[in-house]
């Protein structure tokens, strides 16, 4: 699944640009796509800090409070593809800057022809860095399609219910298969740590002897075992 966000002031841009999108989409890809729409900048933030998976970004700046909320987004979604909506209000070197770095700009008034051109062309470089990108996720398939999760975002793996669940800290994906397959496949920065889990040590934060818990940057805490409780310290006495 292909994830696009757009935080637009106004809703006729949105539903142009979507229907633009989608249909580049179309001949582009064979995902599914998942499409959100705020207008509202807190609400944006709220959907933030669930750190949803994103990977294609509209964003215009022109709304009060976008472009400060822009620059902490980036830093959590470096690779998200990003399109910038701007007027001569802003100051371009407010946005055309090493940190925010968009794939692409329109600026006010916009008309469809410049949405066609831009959509067109960016599809052309988000599809070879999308490519690129999905070496470095962990996919999941399931009835609703494929989901590329990225690893710098997963918390851990769990065996319950018969199945395997990849955890972040805003989802949960369940599939068929087992820890065990699991560890030979995952990068080394995951490390069984429990006979139901799997966790990403990259993510986490701290260790709880007495309570032999993992805590995660995101604060979820993973249980361990006591036969793995030497080597995870080992591991914190060493980051």
């Amino acid at each position: 699944m292909i994830t696009y966000l757009a935080l637009l002031k106004k809703r006729e841009e949105h539903e142009q640009l979507l229907t633009i999108i989608r249909k580049y989409a179309a001949v582009y890809t064979d995902e599914l796509w998942s499409y959100l729409y705020f207008q509202d900048v807190s609400q944006t933030e709220r959907l933030l800090e669930t750190e949803p998976v994103l990977d294609l970004i509209s964003w215009d700046v022109t709304i009060d409070g976008a472009l400060p909320l822009l620059k902490k987004m980036r830093r959590q979604y470096q690779k998200a593809f990003l399109i910038i909506i701007a007027d001569m209000s802003v100051s371009p070197m407010a946005y055309l800057r090493p940190g925010i770095a968009p794939g692409a700009l329109l600026l006010e008034p916009v008309g469809r022809n410049d949405i066609e051109k831009v959509v067109k062309d960016l599809f052309e470089v988000f599809i070879g860095d999308l490519q690129n990108d999905q070496i470095e996720s962990f996919l999941v398939e399931t009835r609703e399609g494929r989901q590329y999760i990225p690893i710098t975002q997963i918390d851990c793996f769990e065996a319950k219910e018969k199945k395997v669940f990849v955890r972040t800290k805003s989802c949960e994906y369940g599939f068929y298969d087992t820890l065990d397959e699991l560890e030979n496949r995952l990068p080394v920065d995951f490390m069984r740590c429990h006979r139901s889990y799997i966790v990403n040590l990259r993510r986490a934060e701290s260790l709880n002897l007495a309570e032999s818990l993992i805590r995660m940057m995101d604060g979820v805490q993973i249980p361990f075992s006591r036969s793995y409780k030497k080597i995870l310290k080992e591991h914190f006495n060493n980051v």
